[in-house]
């Protein structure tokens, strides 16, 4: 048994690293594309993946805007991530700023009422 064997990950996996996650398209439950994960924010003090920075794909005229994704609501299907909301439901809502992705947990228990999530550090 060599160190290469070893290290090996199986393809049945449950540890991901965060660089695979950055990058990786999230689709709406009709197959829809919805933009890509840009950063993996995660809480140090509790040593879990907070939420992810979502970049949400321009539509026809707008901007495109940045918003905080719960962990807990994707689901991952064949390497991307399934978010259950309509592609319209980004439109009008309020993002994040440009340059600042970090929220601080008050922020973050608003983000995680809009997905229907308990946050993690209450329970």
């Amino acid at each position: 048994m060599g160190i290469a064997e070893e290290t090996q990950v199986p393809r049945n996996r449950t540890f991901v690293a965060a660089t695979e996650i950055k990058g990786s398209k999230i689709l709406t439950v009709k197959d829809e594309e919805l933009g890509t994960i840009k950063e993996v924010m995660i809480d140090s003090e509790w040593g879990r993946i907070a939420y992810v920075v979502f970049a949400c794909d321009c539509f026809l005229g707008m901007k495109c805007k940045f918003f905080a994704i719960p962990w807990g609501a994707l689901h991952t299907s064949r390497g991307d991530y399934i978010l259950k909301v309509d592609k319209d439901a980004f439109k009008t809502a309020e993002g994040l700023d440009e340059n600042v992705w970090t929220l601080n947990h008050n922020d973050l228990v608003k983000v995680y009422e809009q997905y229907n999530l308990h946050p993690y550090w209450e329970i």
